[in-house]
């Protein structure tokens, strides 16, 4: 046997075993952490609605302005003032609107502020200026606060009264939601952080929590809305139908727009993903 043979076989066993070429790793699903997210997303969506719609005073205002309550308190100041002489219906929905806010403030529990009644006072004498009459200090001061005597009135029945515990019950349950969702949530996005899937979890989760939203919502409309207010009747029952129907209608189209808004996401993840 030659030398150099010899040398081959004894420098062959000192070599290293080449490595074999890994393959490259598969997209891991996560369905569990996808849907997780979506219901965490439909929960916050729901309690955030909530709060910014049926419990605030300032929307709520605004909903009840255009409702039979709101018309009621409008048509009688608009009478009194024809009973003086001016005509034209100056009281309007947005005049009103600031003491119907004051008066859901006083249902929802909350501290209430002197309403500026600058506003009114001004539509009522330049009314009466139209007109070519003078509506004094004393007048407009009087009206505005028929104005309000006329909200405390709408707002101080006994079916508003019953109608204001529920409200708060349901406002301080939302609050405790809404903070437990939010802290899940984050908690949640850190782990899909964690495990290399954000992306991958926020769009389907997205897509999944807003249909879970418009279906909620869809519901409530329909069914749920109906059983909360059968027990209650008159001015307080058209009030939160109302209140209930603007802030379900909310809800659905913050539930849509996070179906697209989850789908592009799954869309651009997906595509990222591939390429």
């Amino acid at each position: 046997m030659s030398a150099n043979s010899r040398m081959e076989r004894y420098h062959s066993a000192d070599r290293e075993p080449q490595e074999q070429p890994q393959a490259p790793k598969t997209y891991r699903r996560r369905p569990a952490l996808a849907r997780w997210v979506g219901l965490l997303v439909a929960l916050l969506t729901l309690t955030v609605g909530l709060k910014f719609t049926a419990f605030n005073a300032t929307y709520t205002a605004g909903v009840v302005s255009r409702s039979t309550v709101g018309e009621k308190v409008i048509n009688r100041l608009n009478n009194e003032l024809s009973d003086i002489g001016i005509t034209g219906d100056p009281v309007t929905t947005s005049l009103v609107q600031p003491y119907l806010a004051q008066g859901i403030r006083q249902i929802y529990g909350q501290q209430t502020t002197t309403v500026d009644s600058t506003d009114l006072a001004n539509a009522i004498s330049a009314q009466a200026s139209s007109m070519g009459t003078t509506a004094s200090t004393t007048l407009t001061q009087s009206l505005t606060k028929r104005a309000q005597k006329l909200v405390d009135q709408a707002f101080g029945t006994t079916a508003m009264q019953t109608a204001a515990g529920k409200l708060q019950q349901a406002m301080r349950l939302n609050q405790w939601i809404m903070i437990g969702v939010g802290l899940l949530l984050v908690v949640t996005m850190i782990y899909a952080i964690g495990v290399h899937h954000f992306l991958g979890s926020l769009g389907p989760g997205l897509a999944l929590g807003g249909l879970l939203t418009a279906i909620l919502g869809a519901l409530g409309w329909i069914v749920g809305l109906p059983l909360a207010v059968a027990t209650v009747t008159g001015t307080g029952k058209s009030l939160l139908l109302a209140v209930g129907h603007g802030s379900l209608g909310v809800v659905i189209f913050l539930g849509v727009a996070e179906i697209v808004l989850g789908l592009l996401v799954l869309l651009g993840h997906r595509t990222f993903r591939n390429s």
